[in-house]
Parts: structure tokens; C-alpha cells; sequence
């Protein structure tokens, strides 16, 4: 495994900026038109809403095999899925890192990796193997690694059977999230609201109202019905490859 730094800005090109690295993590079974516009909704709300960031990394963080869901295609499937997505996407700068994905115990098992994990590694990978990212004067700094996700998921992070609090004390209390507004999932103020500990580290970027579910997907697929909400290459690719069809 090599980490995937095509797409890392190395260097700021605005001055007193905080670089920044979005994650992504989940399934992506399959990868639909928005998991790619979040990041677009991202950039859009630093550049207008400028609350101090410089974006020089976006990435896609698919979950292991060993997360074991019904509807979950095989990861090698589901890499090129989302590479085929960023890569149809002209104005795409994501970058897919396998590394939940190759991960395995000593029976070769794949291992599952909990979310707080996997932003360590990106921080680890960052920010002590390459050092940080260069400032405009020259100077290394830290990149925040922060979660890029939905609304309905953020809603989620308040319940202890879900997700373990010292987690949250971590990726919330720490490292902090970009989270998308999914108006027809869940209300916003309704789902950030029992993190009100963590505000200062959590910024709600507003979204357009275009429901996009990969669950939806999967049933318009399993019902022969052509899907508009995944990029056609992806779409090409699940045809081929006879995905999600009805057991």
C-alpha cells in the first residue's frame, strides 16, 4: 500500500490559510452523483463563506469487506466504482485511498477499521510522513484532517449504541466535520444539536435539494430501471459486472 497523494496540494497559495483535508468515509455501494457533489458544496462554502480554510486535499475512504452489509459489493468493486466516478468527473480533484480496503489481520482477514482510525491515518500519512503542507512563506504547518458528511449521519453521532463517545470525543473534539445538509433525511438543527459540545469544530454546509440515496439506487437497479443518479460509467461498469442484482 502507497498513499494516494496525486491530488494533496503540497503548498497553500493564500496567506494565513489553514490547509484542510476532507474525508469521506462509507460504503459507497455504489458511489452516486452526491458523494461527489458534497465535496463540490464543500469548496463552494470555503470560497464564499471563508471561514479560513485553504481545501488541499479531497478524499474518498471506502470501508472494508469486513463491514459486513447485505448490499455491500465486493471493495475491489466498489475502488473502481469511484474511480471511475472521479475520473468521468471533469472537475473531480478526490482522490480514492484503498487503505480501509487492503487492510487484513494475520489469517489475511480483511480488518474493519472504525471512522476515528482512519482519520488518524490520513493525519499520520499528512502530516508526519510528508511533513505538513507548505505555507505561502515557506513554512510547514499541519493540515486539519477533518469528516466530510451528511446531515442524516451527523444525527446518528449522538447515539452511544451507534458510535462509541471517546470516538466522538475524537473525530468531533479533535478533527472536527463538514456536514451537508439532507433536508428530505433529517433536520439539521435537529441533528447537530446534541453535539452542541463540538460547534466550534463543526461547520454545516448548505446543500440543494436533490435526494440522492445509494440505497435508492440499488432498487432501481435490482428492478431494471435506469438510474440517473449515478455517473453512466459507473452505471456501464455495474451492468457489466452484474451488481446488486436481486438474489
Amino acid at each position: 500500500y502507497t498513499f494516494p497523494r496525486q491530488n494533496l496540494k503540497r503548498r497553500l497559495t493564500q496567506p494565513g490559510k489553514v490547509p484542510l483535508v476532507l474525508v469521506a468515509c462509507g460504503s459507497f455501494s455504489p458511489v452516486t452523483t452526491l458523494h461527489l457533489q458534497m465535496f463540490e458544496l464543500a469548496e463552494k462554502y470555503v470560497k464564499q463563506r471563508d471561514p479560513g480554510f485553504e481545501i488541499v486535499g479531497n478524499y474518498m475512504s471506502p470501508c472494508s469487506d469486513a463491514y459486513q452489509k447485505a448490499s455491500l459489493a465486493p471493495a475491489h468493486h466498489r475502488i473502481q466504482m469511484c474511480s471511475l466516478a472521479v475520473d468521468t468527473d471533469s472537475k473531480a480533484t478526490i482522490t480514492i485511498d484503498p487503505w480501509e480496503t487492503v487492510r487484513t489481520d494475520d489469517s489475511g482477514k480483511p480488518l474493519y477499521s472504525p471512522t476515528v482510525d482512519v482519520l488518524r491515518h490520513f493525519d499520520h500519512e499528512i502530516n508526519n510522513v510528508l511533513g505538513g503542507i507548505e505555507t505561502v512563506d515557506g513554512r510547514f504547518t499541519s493540515a486539519r484532517i477533518m469528516l466530510l458528511i451528511g446531515a442524516d449521519l451527523a444525527a446518528t453521532m449522538s447515539d452511544p449504541k451507534i458510535w462509541d463517545p471517546a470516538d466522538i470525543d475524537v473525530l468531533l473534539g479533535h478533527y472536527g466535520a463538514f456536514v451537508v445538509e439532507r433536508p428530505a433525511q433529517c433536520n439539521i438543527e435537529d441533528a447537530i444539536r446534541p453535539l452542541e459540545k463540538y460547534k466550534h469544530n463543526i461547520w454545516v454546509v448548505p446543500t440543494i435539494l436533490n435526494e440522492v440515496s445509494s440505497t435508492r439506487v440499488r432498487a432501481q437497479i435490482q428492478n431494471g430501471e435506469r438510474v440517473e443518479d449515478i455517473p453512466d460509467s459507473v452505471y456501464k461498469y455495474i451492468r457489466l459486472h452484474r451488481l446488486y442484482q436481486k438474489e
